[in-house]
């Protein structure tokens, strides 16, 4: 949901409807019963919000997935994230895992208090990895804080290239290489260094973990 609602549902778009309506409350309560986790997209990175100029430094990104703030019943990234909060909230023996660091890969503060307030609520790195990779040292101590609450990802084509380049920003100390064959920016990246008890609980530890509740 990027603020028009299930815009993917099939068969016919859910325009208006986000993950938050009384309406799909049976659906969420069919997975905690099912034990079926479930895999959540809310929002786009800020840089898709702003303007589409030389002042956005996600431009090269940007431009091609900016969102049209002018629909109307459009809801802005504060309101989608609370959109999150408010079906995590209201089924907590649901799990859901919110994707793509929740968006909220630029203020890790809104997304660890989610994590930190509800037991039912993971995140995954897919989608997310050029944007944080250029951040290392908030990064590494986001990651290493949460390392209970974050699952692996890549939202890419399962390529050699797609592995050895975030196997590389994961658990290398590398720094200020690019990587624009994959991704969509132009900013350097700088590998995270992740203690090893990170990497197991990212790579696998936690996925096991949400799979056997």
């Amino acid at each position: 949901d990027k603020g028009l609602g299930e815009v993917f549902s099939e068969p016919v778009p859910g325009y208006g409807m986000h993950p938050d309506d009384q309406r799909l409350q049976p659906l969420f309560q069919k997975c905690a019963e099912l034990k079926i986790p479930v895999s959540i997209h809310v929002a786009d990175p800020i840089w898709m919000y702003g303007p589409m100029d030389s002042t956005n430094d996600g431009l090269m990104n940007a431009y091609k997935w900016r969102l049209d703030k002018t629909k109307p019943g459009f809801r802005g990234r504060d309101e989608m994230i609370k959109t999150l909060e408010n079906v995590v909230r209201s089924n907590p023996n649901t799990t859901f895992i919110a994707c793509h660091l929740a968006s909220s890969e630029n203020d890790f503060a809104v997304l660890g208090r989610l994590l930190s307030t509800y037991g039912n609520l993971y995140t995954d790195l897919s989608a997310r990895l050029a944007e944080i990779a250029p951040i290392p040292r908030a990064t590494r101590a986001f990651l290493e804080k949460y390392q209970d609450k974050v699952v692996y990802g890549t939202d890419y084509n399962p390529t050699k290239l797609t592995y050895e380049t975030s196997f590389r920003i994961l658990q290398t100390a590398d720094e200020h290489f690019y990587a624009t064959e994959q991704y969509g920016y132009h900013w350097a990246l700088h590998g995270l260094n992740l203690s090893d008890g990170a990497l197991k609980n990212i790579y696998g530890g936690n996925a096991l973990k949400i799979l056997k509740k």
